[in-house]
């Protein structure tokens, strides 16, 4: 498979998670103002918060499973794995801090502070695994390279 052809094959699947995705925002956001609002950790809050983090994450293995049967060399899905689990992780890390931070007052800002400093050190290793995946199978496109104007169908 050509370049071009997994770049809109991945670009397809991301546009069909999306729609589950921001289907599944609605709900943490409910749960995450309700949990801010509250005087205590409502655990149904929690709950519903943890479920939807539970499901985003099946959604970005799905995407993830779709990504990695595109190469052969395991070196390559093992650096397509790692890479995607961390934007998950990197996700689930900025939206706890922003919501534990309104929680606690902004006396505690540099919580989200030191949680951007991890999301520029985590988009640096993101760039750094691209290159590596690009060394290793350089038909594979980069996180970069799958958005709509590369896209040609």
């Amino acid at each position: 498979m050509t370049k071009q052809e997994r770049i809109n094959l991945i670009y397809k699947t991301n546009i069909k998670t999306a729609v589950l995705q921001s289907l599944l925002t609605f709900p943490m956001v409910f749960c995450l103002v309700g949990l801010i609002q509250s005087d205590s950790w409502n655990g149904w809050y929690v709950t519903g918060i943890l479920v939807c983090l539970l499901l985003l994450g099946g959604i970005f293995f799905k995407a993830n499973r779709v990504e990695t049967e595109l190469t052969e060399r395991e070196d390559a899905k093992i650096i397509i794995a790692r890479r995607n689990g961390f934007v998950f992780a990197l996700f689930v890390v900025f939206i706890l801090s922003f919501a534990l931070t309104l929680n606690l007052g902004w006396m505690y800002a540099w919580i989200v502070v030191l949680t951007i400093g991890v999301l520029y050190g985590g988009y640096r290793l993101i760039r750094k695994q691209d290159e590596r995946l690009t060394d290793i199978d350089p038909e594979h496109p980069m996180l970069r390279e799958i958005r709509l104007d590369n896209v040609r169908d």
